[in-house]
C-alpha cells in the first residue's frame, strides 16, 4: 500500500539495485513477479548515463506457480552467458519472499561462471537506505584480503553510488582535494569498483566514508579488522572541510609514522590551492556572508527534512555559515534519528521547558513533515522532493537538499554539496531559492510598481466589513466546537462600525487567541501593494503576529508593526 502514495526510502530491492547498479562487472537478479520491476525504469530514467541498469528481473507468474515452475536457474544462467559478470545478487521482492522458496539451492543449480551471492534483503525488515548499506558490507566483508599497505599515502572513499544525490560531483570535489594534498586513491566503493577493486580495500591508509546512509558500516569493518582509520565526517560547509582537511592530514601522518613509511610530515598547502583557479580564496562564502545582501538573512527561519547526512550539514551551514536562523529540522531515517538530535540539538529552537525536542520532528509520512511546514512558515525549506510539492501549494521557497530526487536533481554540470565548492554551491542554491536580499527591497521601495497583479482565488484576508458565518456546532456535552468563535455577529446583523484605536484593537479574553483577525480596508489596501508571489506569506505571518500579541483586528498601523517586527 505505501507504494501508492510518496515514499521517502525505496524499497529492499531498490537498495540492491543501487549497488549492483554502481559496480563493474555485478549484476542484480530479481525474483518477483511481473511489476515489480519498476527499478529498472527509474535507473533508466534518473541516472543520466549511457549504460543500462545492471539488473534483470526473473519473472514468477501465475502460471509458474500452478505448475510448480522456478525459472531463476534459467534466468541465471541467461545472465551469466549474455552479460558475462564476475558476482551475480540474487534478492526476492516482498511478492515472492512470501513464497519461502529455497534461492540459495536454486542459485547453486543454476552452474554459472559467475560467482552468485543470495542477499537477504527481506523488505518487510529493511527499505533501501539499509539494504544498500548492508550489502555493501557484505561485499567488503567477503572480497577484502589482507595485504601490506601502500607505500605512499592512499585512501579509500566508500559511499558514492548510483542514484545518490550529487555524488558523482562529490567524488570529483574530494578528488581534486585529495590531489592537491599529494593523496593516492586507492578504491572509490561502490561507484565504479569491481569485486577484484574490493579484494584491495585492506592496503589504504585510511578509509574516507562521508556519508551516514552508506559505507561507513564498511569502513568501521575495515578500521576493526585490519586498523585503517576511518573519518565519517562530512565536510559540507566552508569551516567544516577545513577541519576535515586538518583531520585527514593528522591521520595519515599517524598512519604513516606507524607504518615508518613516511619521511616528510604531509602539510596542509595554502588555501588558494584548492580553488579552481589556484589564485582565489577556495570558497566565497566567508565574504558572501558580509555583504549587505545577507544581512536580511539572519532574522530569517529555515526548517530542514531529509536523510541524516545532509540534514545535519545544511542545518550547521546556515546558521553557522550564513546566518539563518533554524525554525526546526527532522529525518525520515528513523534509525538514524538520535544521532541527527544529537548533532543538531543546540541549534533547534527550544520550547517553553527549555527543550528542542518539539523542534525535531522524525517522521516517514510526508503529510506530517507538509503540517510542521504550514504551522511553522518558515521563509526557506531545505527538504527533499516531496518538501518541494507541499512547499508550492504554500507558496514558500524550497531547495532540494536530500534524497528522494527528480529528475532535475540529477544534472549534467558540476554541482557538488561537499567542500570548498560544495559551500559555494549551497550558498548559490538557497540565495537564488529563498525571497530575501535585494528581491525584498525592491518589495519596500516600489510596492506594486504600478502594475495589475492577477488575484489569488483563495485566502483572501477578512475585512471589517465581511460578516462572521458561524455555526454553533455544540458538542454532546454542550460546548461549541474547538475553534468557533461564540458571541460572533449572525448572517443577517449589521456589522458593528467603531473606530478601532490602540486599547480597543487588543483582544481582551484569554479564548481571542484562536479568532481569526479581521483587516481593515486601509490595510487591505496595503496588502495589495505586495506582489501576489510572496503576499500569502506575508499575509499569514501578519495574521499570526497578531494573534500572538492579541490584536483582533489588523490595521495599518498594525500591519507596520508587524513588518518592522518581523524584519520584512
Amino acid at each position: 500500500m505505501r507504494l501508492a502514495l510518496w515514499m521517502y526510502q525505496g524499497t529492499a530491492h531498490h537498495g540492491v539495485g543501487r549497488i549492483a547498479n554502481s559496480m563493474r562487472g555485478v549484476h542484480a537478479v530479481f525474483h518477483a513477479p511481473q511489476g515489480d520491476d519498476y527499478v529498472n525504469p527509474i535507473f533508466t530514467m534518473l541516472e543520466r548515463t549511457p549504460d543500462f541498469p545492471r539488473m534483470t528481473t526473473s519473472i514468477v507468474s501465475g502460471r509458474d506457480l500452478a505448475q510448480g515452475t522456478v525459472r531463476l536457474p534459467e534466468t541465471l544462467r541467461a545472465v551469466d552467458a549474455q552479460v558475462h559478470p564476475d558476482l551475480i545478487v540474487v534478492c526476492a521482492s516482498c511478492s515472492t519472499i512470501l513464497l519461502q522458496e529455497d534461492l540459495e539451492r536454486m542459485a547453486r543449480s543454476a552452474g554459472t561462471k559467475a560467482d552468485v551471492l543470495v542477499y537477504d534483503a527481506n523488505p518487510y525488515r529493511m527499505q533501501e537506505v539499509r539494504s544498500a548499506d548492508g550489502l555493501l558490507t557484505t561485499l567488503v566483508q567477503r572480497f577484502a584480503r589482507p595485504q601490506a599497505p601502500l607505500p605512499t599515502p592512499s585512501v579509500n572513499i566508500l559511499g558514492p553510488a548510483s542514484l545518490g544525490f550529487h555524488n558523482r560531483s562529490d567524488l570529483i570535489c574530494l578528488r581534486r582535494m585529495l590531489a592537491t594534498l599529494g593523496v593516492q586513491i586507492n578504491v572509490v566503493a561502490p561507484l565504479g569498483a569491481s569485486i577484484h577493486d574490493l579484494e584491495r580495500l585492506p592496503a589504504a591508509w585510511a578509509t574516507i566514508a562521508p556519508y551516514r546512509e552508506l559505507g561507513q558500516n564498511a569502513a568501521r569493518w575495515l578500521e576493526d579488522q585490519f586498523g585503517i582509520p576511518a573519518l565519517t565526517d562530512a565536510p559540507i560547509g566552508v569551516q567544516p572541510t577545513l577541519r576535515w582537511l586538518r583531520r585527514l592530514v593528522e591521520t595519515l601522518n599517524e598512519t604513516g609514522a606507524r607504518l615508518q613509511r613516511l619521511s616528510t610530515p604531509l602539510r596542509l598547502p595554502p588555501l588558494t590551492a584548492f580553488s579552481l583557479d589556484g589564485m582565489s580564496a577556495p570558497s566565497s562564502v566567508p565574504w558572501f556572508a558580509r555583504t549587505a545582501d545577507m544581512e536580511s538573512y539572519s532574522m530569517k527561519r529555515a526548517f530542514v527534512f531529509g536523510d541524516a547526512t545532509h540534514t545535519v550539514g545544511m542545518v550547521k551551514f546556515l546558521r553557522d555559515e550564513l546566518g539563518m536562523q533554524i525554525a526546526g529540522a527532522g529525518t525520515y531515517l528513523e534509525e538514524e534519528a538520535e544521532w541527527v538530535y544529537q548533532e543538531l540539538k543546540e541549534y533547534l529552537p527550544p520550547d517553553d521547558s527549555g527543550s528542542p525536542k518539539s523542534s525535531f520532528l522524525v517522521t516517514d509520512v510526508f503529510q506530517h513533515v507538509a503540517r510542521r511546514i504550514a504551522d511553522l512558515s518558515p521563509e526557506l525549506v531545505c527538504g527533499t522532493q516531496m518538501e518541494r510539492h507541499a512547499c508550492r501549494k504554500l507558496d514558500i521557497p524550497c531547495l532540494v537538499i536530500a534524497p528522494p530526487t527528480h529528475i532535475e536533481n540529477h544534472l549534467l554540470s558540476y554541482r557538488p554539496v561537499l567542500g570548498f565548492d560544495g559551500a559555494d554551491v549551497l550558498a548559490d542554491a538557497v540565495y537564488t531559492t529563498a525571497t530575501l536580499g535585494m528581491e525584498k527591497h525592491l518589495i519596500d521601495m516600489f510596492g506594486d510598481a504600478g502594475l495589475d497583479y492577477d488575484e489569488p482565488r483563495t485566502g483572501e484576508p477578512r475585512t471589517e466589513n465581511q460578516e462572521l458565518r458561524v455555526e454553533n456546532r455544540a458538542s454532546a456535552s454542550g460546548h461549541p466546537e474547538a475553534g468557533v468563535s461564540v458571541g460572533a455577529a449572525e448572517p443577517s446583523a449589521a456589522p458593528s462600525r467603531s473606530v478601532v484605536t490602540e486599547e480597543s484593537n487588543r483582544a481582551t479574553t484569554p479564548s481571542s487567541s484562536t479568532v481569526h483577525p479581521v483587516w481593515t480596508p486601509d490595510a487591505q489596501a496595503m496588502l495589495k501593494k505586495i506582489p501576489f508571489f510572496v503576499r500569502g506569506r506575508v499575509q499569514k505571518n501578519v495574521e499570526r503576529y497578531a494573534m500572538q500579541h492579541g490584536y483582533a483586528t489588523i490595521t495599518a498601523e498594525v500591519l507596520v508593526e508587524a513588518r518592522e517586527a518581523l524584519g520584512g
